[in-house]
């Protein structure tokens, strides 16, 4: 499966498991053009609503996992006998939105629909947005705001860069939300450069940029879900 998603996702004998493939792949790589087709793709695979949104949210969740194991360079701490997906720094990054799900459109499934889910994600998201260290209130906000734009959410109020880094910042989370297989010293260096030096001030940049793009990508989905 982590050699060739497509593939099991193409031929696998098992519908449900061809079902939370795609669902899987599309949620990671395009989120914002899934429609209420791929719901009902979803559904004849044998998935039903809680198992959508269970995969919503894993592959959301994980997805911030690999980034943070990206930033810092973590090996994997399991057997693995076919190695370990590696993408060479000229791959492509993913890409941006052609359209943005509308998000008061009544959604076919909701956060509310998983038990606790609403309430673990409201605290995730007070606590990487509204803290004003290391990056200030308004640092958090333009972040949240690039990685929204890059995902296609329009729930995220718009937050402008004021400064050089906040400018930093935002090209950061470009490569956070679209290549995070980029991530490395040299995406640090501009932020190192105007100021955030610190390792923990560069991971609190790196772990709020990788946060949002698990609230993005669900607000997204579920939108989408809606068309």
């Amino acid at each position: 499966m982590v050699a060739d998603p497509r593939g099991v996702a193409d031929r696998h004998a098992d519908p449900v498991v061809r079902a939370l493939l795609r669902l899987t792949i599309d949620v990671t790589e395009r989120p914002w053009a899934l429609t209420g087709a791929d719901l009902e793709r979803a559904r004849a695979g044998g998935l039903d609503g809680p198992g959508i949104l269970h995969a919503v949210l894993q592959t959301s969740l994980f997805g911030h996992f690999n980034r943070i194991a990206d930033a810092v360079g973590v090996d994997a701490d399991y057997p693995d006998s076919f190695g370990a997906p590696h993408l060479v720094p000229s791959t492509p990054p993913y890409l941006w939105p052609d359209s943005v799900p509308d998000p008061g459109t009544p959604q076919p499934i909701q956060l509310t629909e998983r038990p606790g889910a609403v309430e673990l994600v409201t605290a995730w998201r007070q606590h990487a947005l509204e803290r004003d260290a290391a990056l200030t209130r308004h640092q958090r906000a333009v972040v949240a705001h690039a990685v929204a734009e890059r995902l296609g959410d329009a729930t995220v109020s718009p937050a402008m860069p004021a400064d050089d880094i906040d400018r930093a910042l935002v090209t950061l989370a470009d490569i956070v939300t679209l290549a995070p297989w980029k991530l490395d010293h040299d995406a640090y260096a501009p932020i190192r450069a105007l100021g955030l030096a610190d390792d923990a001030e560069v991971f609190d940049a790196v772990a709020t940029a990788s946060a949002c793009t698990v609230f993005s990508r669900l607000n997204v989905t579920l939108a989408a879900f809606a068309r």
